[in-house]
């Protein structure tokens, strides 16, 4: 069977100014789709949805749906485009045409904790929602206790946790995050995508971590029909980690799922979340 990969990046440091990764990072250089085409060679995932790497840019949407013609392994385009901008209707119109776009996201580390509360931000999240667009929510715990009102004002629309909410897995600690992440999953309009675990950790120190609490809480209050896989390529790499490896970890972590539930984490959430044509 044909996974799908929910989260992958690329990004070329000479065509954008991006603010992250920076020099000093292990992976301060160019990441292409024919990266991760190698990277999932002898693993079950074909398919991919590329995730923003900068906020309000619908020239980096263009370009990675501009390389999608050329890289079938792309299926679709969670684009930072401004959800607050009085443009947004217009700009939707002008790419939703071509097919990929499929989701929303903005980077809130650069933003003031109550970003995702404003006014603005709520007009854009009816907005997506008018146009079937789901919102990829990248939080902390800290935004964790704002995202309750958010996702119930804005029932229409789709949301989807990044990375499990990045949750302090060094220290093992699941107090506080565990509530407030089950109070977001009794809305049946939020997903939570299993991604991202392995990527800000250390090299010498992921392998040690036990991850599996987490993963065994978010299916637990999301179910298997609302968690979805996501590898967050190449930033994994930050860990010293390859595809196959962070892939086959997800998988353990997700072994105890029946194969009918693995198969929805892998594959069809995916396909149903974001609209993909598979």
């Amino acid at each position: 069977m044909e996974f799908v990969d929910t989260h992958f990046h690329v990004w070329a440091l000479e065509k954008f100014s991006y603010p992250w990764p920076t020099p000093d990072m292990r992976i301060y250089k160019d990441y292409y789709p024919c990266g991760i085409e190698s990277g999932i060679e002898g693993t079950s995932v074909k398919h991919a949805i590329f995730v923003q790497c900068l906020n309000g840019s619908v020239e980096e949407a263009e370009w990675v749906m501009d390389m999608a013609t050329r890289h079938s392994i792309i299926k679709g385009v969670v684009a930072g485009l401004d959800i607050t901008s009085p443009k947004l209707e217009e700009v939707i119109q002008m790419l939703k045409p071509k097919g990929l776009l499929k989701g929303v996201r903005h980077i809130l580390d650069m933003e003031k904790e109550d970003w995702i509360t404003r006014d603005d931000v709520s007009k854009g999240l009816d907005t997506l929602g008018k146009h079937d667009i789901s919102y990829d929510l990248l939080v902390r715990p800290h935004h964790l206790k704002y995202i309750p009102d958010v996702v119930a004002k804005h029932s229409n629309t789709r949301f989807i946790i990044n990375h499990i909410a990045k949750p302090p897995v060094m220290s093992g600690k699941l107090e506080g995050w565990d509530d407030d992440m089950a109070a977001i999953a009794k809305f049946p309009n939020v997903y939570c995508k299993i991604s991202g675990l392995i990527s800000e950790q250390q090299p010498e120190t992921w392998k040690q971590i036990n991850f599996q609490p987490y993963i065994d809480h978010v299916v637990k209050i999301f179910g298997a029909d609302r968690c979805i896989f996501g590898s967050d390529w190449p930033v994994f790499e930050m860990a010293g980690a390859t595809y196959n490896e962070n892939f086959t970890l997800i998988r353990s972590l997700l072994s105890k799922l029946n194969d009918a539930d693995q198969l929805k984490v892998f594959r069809e959430n995916a396909i149903k979340f974001y609209n993909l044509d598979v």
